[in-house]
């Protein structure tokens, strides 16, 4: 069995290579299922387009009988628990604009849903990744996987 931890730190170091490279991240997904892993690109423009994608995803994921759907998705962060925290005189107004962060979301049956956060922010052209946090209840990503695996308890 694929170490869920393990694949969604992989997943995320490749995400932070990729924001430093691109400057950027679509948003995209696995679905761990017995025989194979299925990887969806999970751009969209409208909210309409991103239900619709998701939908399809959790169909495909339901069809195999997947254990696991990990996405992988550059947000904003809201709240103040959740804002980067940068000491200093040094930083200044920096401190206040790093509300971005890279998320990992895993959720499947039989265990509570999941998520790595790695706040980052902008400066120039690099980008500066705080510390690799792990989040219960990541909010909005469930809205959109609600219970697929069918089991409560569950995702």
């Amino acid at each position: 069995m694929t170490d869920l931890k393990v694949l969604a730190h992989e997943l995320l170091h490749e995400a932070q290579q990729v924001l430093q490279q691109e400057g950027y991240l679509n948003p995209s997904a696995v679905v761990l299922t017995p025989g194979e892993n299925l990887i969806f690109d999970l751009e969209f423009e409208t909210e309409e387009e991103r239900e619709d994608l998701y939908a399809e995803m959790i169909d495909a994921a339901k069809e195999q009988n997947a254990t696991a759907i990990i996405t992988v998705n550059d947000v904003y962060l809201e709240g103040s628990d959740a804002a980067v925290r940068l000491e200093g005189a040094a930083w200044g107004a920096l401190a206040e604009s790093a509300a971005e962060a890279l998320m990992v979301t895993v959720s499947g049956g039989g265990f509570e849903t999941w998520s790595l956060v790695s706040p980052y922010f902008r400066r120039d052209e690099q980008i500066v990744f705080q510390p690799v946090r792990e989040m219960r209840n990541p909010g909005g990503e469930i809205e959109l996987l609600g219970d697929w695996t069918g089991k409560t308890g569950a995702a």
